[in-house]
């Protein structure tokens, strides 16, 4: 980014979702809405890639949609980071804007809070997925032979030095594709504890966000 604000171009054909999201975003402090438009082809004519960071757009939409506008934006020089937000949970539309480059897939029934937690993890490179779109993620990413994916007795996983018993759980069942609500349940943990945890858990791996942690976990990478 050229300055520490974010500037975000929102992309949604209905005018009442544009307004909130505006709200939303604007009440972060530190994020700017600079533009919108209400396809993906207007957004084409208005995005300049020099005066945004990044596209927070609609998947469906008349004349062109968001999966469509992220993959001419692409073809661009200085593209922006793009994150998808939509109302319908799709498991092709989500793996369509992952593969093309998008930074992430959420949902706009999310809280406000997370939405803005996902516009700032997109801009500085983590990727992010709805808590509801993790689990269908998760069986995408993790091997599909049963016998590959089944636990070596005593090494089920390699873990980083320094993680503790009580990361690990947590981990194990990130990888599972659980939200924090479903991890604390579990556990018999409170949900700011779990939070904690994943907390230390994307510094112990050097990651942004928890769709990245579980990738690199699950590739075997670390």
């Amino acid at each position: 980014m050229s300055n520490e604000r974010i500037r975000v171009f929102l992309v949604d054909d209905d005018p009442l979702v544009r307004d909130v999201l505006t709200r939303y975003l604007l009440t972060a402090g530190d994020i700017d809405v600079v533009g919108s438009a209400s396809n993906g082809a207007e957004a084409l004519d208005l995005i300049d890639p020099d005066q945004v960071d990044l596209v927070l757009s609609d998947v469906y939409m008349p004349k062109m949609g968001g999966a469509t506008l992220l993959h001419h934006l692409s073809q661009r020089p200085n593209t922006p980071a793009f994150l998808a937000i939509t109302s319908l949970e799709n498991d092709k539309a989500m793996l369509d804007i992952l593969a093309h480059g998008g930074r992430g897939y959420i949902l706009k029934s999310q809280p406000p809070d997370e939405i803005v937690l996902s516009v700032r993890q997109a801009v500085t490179g983590g990727t992010v997925v709805s808590p509801a779109a993790m689990n269908n993620l998760v069986r995408y990413l993790a091997p599909h032979d049963a016998e590959a994916s089944a636990p070596i007795a005593g090494n089920e996983r390699s873990y980083p030095a320094g993680i503790t018993a009580a990361e690990r759980s947590v981990l194990d069942l990130l990888c599972e594709g659980l939200s924090n609500a479903d991890i604390a349940k579990r556990l018999n943990y409170s949900e700011s504890t779990v939070k904690k945890h994943v907390s230390n858990l994307l510094s112990l791996y050097d990651v942004t966000s928890r769709l990245d942690l579980v990738v690199t976990v699950l590739s075997g990478r670390r």
